[in-house]
């Protein structure tokens, strides 16, 4: 048997517009999404039992074909029509419902992890780069951006990227409220509220593209928190702005905002002081490409 371990690293919208609909009833995007090293750990063992059987160290989460690290080692095995079996486990720190893409990041880790793994045995990888993309937009829009990571502007329904200038050095305070919001629900609302045409993805791509940090903070927004402007989503905004942040935002449909801090003693002290009323607070900085090992 031969086993492989990696990252699964969480995400976070710096923008996050939803500029139309396609005749199938998804919603198109223009958002520039974040790798933060707030991550789970997925370890991946390659046998010849021809099952997949997966582990999780958190009993809420499923382990069959609801699972999307399940859907993607269901799905790399048909496609690749490889005889193998695979043992998946999970140890999760991403919560999940936050926006942070935690089950994106599994499956994104899987696939990875099964195509090095087969590589070892045939001497390639089976599937390249452009494969491994379109396997992982079959199971869940997020997760072919969770496979390259990194700083990237995100169209279509996600899946048209193009890499940016790596997020400046920071520190970031992420809390996740008792709220639970379900991404089809978040749309429903968004659906309600008429669209008041305004956009930041573009100002944030060029607020990256010149390294300029306090016009990153600035720019910052999402078409989800501004339908809903859920009560504890703003009181968590304006607690991170009050214990130094530079600014903060609701990530992907939430519930899970982030503070972002030029200070990281100051994110500390935020960190503190948003605990008790928090389900789970993080320190996490952004992670490039390079840093996941893509």
């Amino acid at each position: 048997m031969q086993t492989i371990e990696l990252n699964a690293y969480a995400k976070i919208n710096l923008s996050l517009d939803i500029v139309g609909r396609r005749e199938d009833g998804y919603h198109t995007v223009d958002m520039v999404m974040q790798s933060v090293s707030l991550c789970d750990r997925v370890r991946v063992t390659l046998n010849d039992s021809g099952e997949i059987r997966l582990t999780c160290s958190k009993p809420h989460i499923p382990l069959d074909g609801r699972n999307t690290a399940y859907k993607a080692a269901q799905s790399f095995l048909d496609v690749t029509g490889l005889p193998f079996g695979v043992e998946i486990h999970i140890e999760k720190h991403i919560p999940d419902q936050a926006g942070l893409g935690g089950g994106s990041a599994d499956a994104a880790a899987v696939l990875r992890a099964m195509n090095r793994l087969c590589a070892e045995v045939l001497g390639e990888e089976p599937l390249n780069t452009a494969e491994l993309l379109y396997l992982g937009m079959r199971i869940g829009a997020d997760v072919p951006f969770c496979v390259q990571n990194g700083t990237r502007r995100c169209g279509g329904i996600g899946e048209i990227m193009v890499p940016l200038a790596p997020m400046q050095s920071c520190t970031l305070v992420i809390a996740k409220p008792s709220l639970r919001i379900s991404t089809p629900e978040a749309y429903r609302m968004v659906d309600r509220v008429p669209d008041s045409g305004v956009r930041y993805t573009q100002d944030v791509t060029r607020a990256l593209e010149r390294r300029d940090l306090q016009a990153v903070v600035h720019c910052l927004g999402n078409r989800f928190e501004d339908a809903m402007q859920h009560p504890q989503v703003l009181d968590l905004k304006l607690r991170m702005r009050r214990n130094g942040a530079l600014n903060a935002l609701m990530t992907g449909s939430g519930s899970a905002v982030f503070g972002i801090f030029d200070d990281e003693a100051a994110a500390g002290k935020a960190m503190e002081a948003l605990e008790p009323i928090c389900e789970a607070v993080y320190l996490a900085h952004p992670v490039s490409a390079s840093e996941t090992g893509f």
